[in-house]
């Protein structure tokens, strides 16, 4: 696997990497802590991210199986398009709401554990 691939795929695994959009960084983002605190935003979260797993693995297994450094790209920004379309569709959070939460949890050890509860909650009783 290339350098490139390497880190498209480490993008990809985030599942935010949507969020170096330039029009999207553009706007103020919220506190993630405080949309944390509200249960609906965090199971709006919950919803848009078990999709966005779904797609950023299956992006991650076509993009390990390319070795074109610009059929990599293409297929990079198609899975950037696809995860930020998941989570505009997502009643209930915004895409900047999203990556405030993600990123929050990321910082939050105690956030991060309630949304992987969460999620595995949410994927058990689908």
């Amino acid at each position: 696997m290339s350098f490139k691939t390497s880190m498209s795929a480490a993008l990809l695994a985030t599942g935010l990497a949507f969020a170096t959009a330039p029009a999207t960084l553009a706007q103020t983002q919220p506190d993630g802590a405080e949309l944390a605190a509200d249960s609906a935003k965090l199971e709006s979260f919950v919803m848009a991210a078990l999709e966005v797993s779904a797609l950023r693995n299956d992006y991650i297994a076509q993009l390990q199986a390319l070795q074109d450094d610009a059929a990599q790209q293409s297929l990079l920004e198609e899975a950037n398009a696809a995860i930020l379309q998941v989570v505009e569709q997502t009643p209930g959070i915004t895409v900047e709401e999203y990556v405030a939460i993600g990123e929050a949890a990321t910082n939050d050890p105690e956030l991060a554990s309630a949304l992987q509860s969460r999620m595995r909650e949410r994927a058990a009783a689908e």
